[in-house]
């Protein structure tokens, strides 16, 4: 008996939670809005929950005036379908370089194989005017500003070690200079020729003794007379 009751709850339990499981075809996507700068790329995505039925059709569109405009492939508009299940696939749309034009309500909207039509919440697409280009002026001088202030400091770390190991290199004296050589005396220039000295003058001095000045009486008569001398002399001054 307990047996019968315990399967009875387990197939119920599996029943129930099959009728929780069942797909229901419908498009899950969010309202919302975004902002594109004129010249950007705008991506929209929605996903599709089609139950393994593969006979339904549709995209993205644009609701304009009470009309649903559906896009297809241009330069412009990229569209693509990913598959995430056997039941579910999303839809993808890229408008590249939006322009005013591209303003407006955007939604998903898939017909199935019964005949009846899907959409899904709108997306608000407003686009902006277009980045300046001072603005990405501005970020690359500061990344210029800071590129160049890493640099500074690199090369300041750098100079700091090779000062700190150039100190612990012991210093050598400083060599001694060689002596002075002693002037030269005013003789020695040759820019002066040297003064030749006066020759010594020389002077004849002439005596001459006359024979009445040398003679003398002879107190002896008797000795004869001696002959006279003749004495001269010369001086050198």
């Amino acid at each position: 008996m307990y047996n019968c009751l315990f399967l009875s709850l387990t197939c119920l339990c599996i029943l129930s939670g099959h009728d929780a499981e069942e797909c229901v075809t419908s498009i899950l996507a969010k309202r919302g809005s975004v902002n594109v700068p004129e010249g950007g790329t705008l991506s929209l995505s929605c996903v599709v929950q089609h139950c393994g039925d593969d006979g339904w059709t549709g995209g993205w569109g644009l609701s304009t005036e009470g009309q649903f405009l559906l896009f297809s492939p241009t330069p412009r508009h990229h569209l693509s379908n990913v598959t995430l299940t056997t039941n579910r696939t999303r839809l993808l749309m890229d408008i590249l370089n939006v322009n005013q034009s591209d303003y407006g309500m955007y939604q998903c909207q898939i017909t199935w194989v019964e005949g009846y039509t899907s959409v899904g919440h709108m997306t608000h697409v407003n686009i902006t005017a277009a980045t300046p280009p001072t603005s990405i002026w501005k970020v690359y001088s500061r990344v210029a500003v800071y590129v160049s202030t890493c640099l500074v400091i690199t090369l300041v770390l750098v100079l700091g070690l090779a000062c700190h190991r150039r100190s612990k290199v012991p210093s050598q004296p400083p060599p001694i200079p060689p002596p002075n050589p002693p002037p030269r005396s005013r003789s020695a220039r040759k820019d002066k020729p040297p003064t030749p000295k006066p020759k010594p003058k020389i002077e004849l001095v002439y005596a001459a003794l006359s024979k009445g000045c040398l003679e003398q009486p002879d107190p002896n008569p008797q000795r004869e007379a001696a002959q006279p001398t003749v004495y001269s002399s010369l001086r050198f001054s």
